[in-house]
């Protein structure tokens, strides 16, 4: 296990895992190139519980947690609905985001009064904090409130919490795994910015111990279309703006998450630093083209393979090779 950054306690009750995205065209690649290793993309993440002896009376989390949850990319609030452990969702979802945004709140007022007095605050710097802290002052979190380019560059260090993208998880019974969110439910939490859905944890467990055909006929009985690890790697990916780009041959086929608009020498830089150091051009198809042609030499054949420059934004589905020299 990693280190992770935060108070001892917290560290010790962090519980670090990775969950491998199922990812089909990965499969086709290694199938076609005969690819003797496959690496599929991962995400990780970092469950922990509050515990009660940290949190002062009536708070919703612990003040040990903070640390830890300043460095996550995005968070998942469980919310436990299942028999005999029944929790009202919205009220509990608002509480948890009440200390969210207080943690904002008290972190953008203490650096707006220090910049103060050293003034060493900006006027841009300035109107920006105090747009941010009228803002939290009114209850609601960062994610809702539109900010220029500008000035996510100014806070890229800041760490918001109330600003990370954020959905809520309904820890239910299997046979409520499909019911809709009640009309306030379902307001109350969109006004906040955050997608809710369910997992009912008994029966995932239960499904990931079946062969691929047993769980397709399980799902299917359960009137779901996908597994909720799927449906959660899929709001991940939307809510972190990330899409996958490939390497692959005979050694093996890779698939890398990247984000949404970075370049071709940024993607050269996820592979290896010297690749990127290095970066001379990128050889490029897309995976559409590759299914459709079967083959990269057909691919050439249509006129759909292509040669590009370190500036080049990359696509969903690029199929990449870096030429580079260090």
């Amino acid at each position: 296990m990693a280190p992770i950054p935060g108070q001892p306690d917290a560290k010790n009750r962090a519980r670090l895992g990775q969950i491998k995205v199922a990812d089909p065209r990965l499969d086709f690649l290694a199938k076609v190139h005969q690819s003797r290793k496959l690496v599929p993309a991962e995400l990780t993440m970092l469950d922990f519980a509050p515990n009660p002896k940290e949190q002062k009376e009536g708070a919703a989390l612990d003040l040990s947690l903070f640390p830890l949850i300043r460095d996550l990319d995005a968070l998942l609030i469980v919310i436990p609905q299942f028999a005999g452990n029944q929790v009202a969702l919205a009220p509990a979802v608002e509480a948890i985001e009440a200390e969210l945004v207080f943690a904002d709140f008290e972190q953008t007022e203490r650096r707006y009064e220090r910049l103060k007095k050293e003034k060493g605050i900006s006027e841009f710097e300035r109107a920006a904090l105090e747009r941010c802290l009228k803002w939290l002052e009114t209850g609601n979190g960062l994610r809702t409130l539109e900010m220029t380019a500008q000035e996510l560059q100014a806070f890229s260090s800041f760490g918001f919490i109330s600003r990370k993208p954020a959905m809520v998880g309904v820890n239910c019974d299997p046979d409520n795994a499909t019911a809709e969110l009640s009309q306030a439910e379902r307001s109350a939490l969109s006004a906040r910015g955050l997608e809710v859905f369910r997992i009912a944890a008994a029966f995932e467990s239960e499904l990931w111990e079946l062969e691929a055909d047993a769980q397709r006929e399980l799902l299917r009985e359960a009137g779901l279309e996908r597994p909720a690890r799927e449906r959660l790697i899929a709001a991940l990916y939307r809510h972190l703006g990330l899409i996958t780009f490939y390497t692959v041959g005979e050694p093996e086929a890779h698939a890398w998450p990247l984000r949404n608009g970075a370049t071709a020498l940024e993607a050269a830089a996820e592979i290896h630093s010297d690749i990127a150091r290095g970066f001379i051009r990128c050889e490029v198809m897309g995976y559409d083209d590759f299914a459709a042609a079967g083959s990269e030499a057909k691919v050439k054949e249509a006129g759909k393979f292509r040669l590009e420059g370190k500036d080049y934004v990359m696509r969903d589905g690029d199929i990449i090779h870096v030429r580079f020299k260090v």
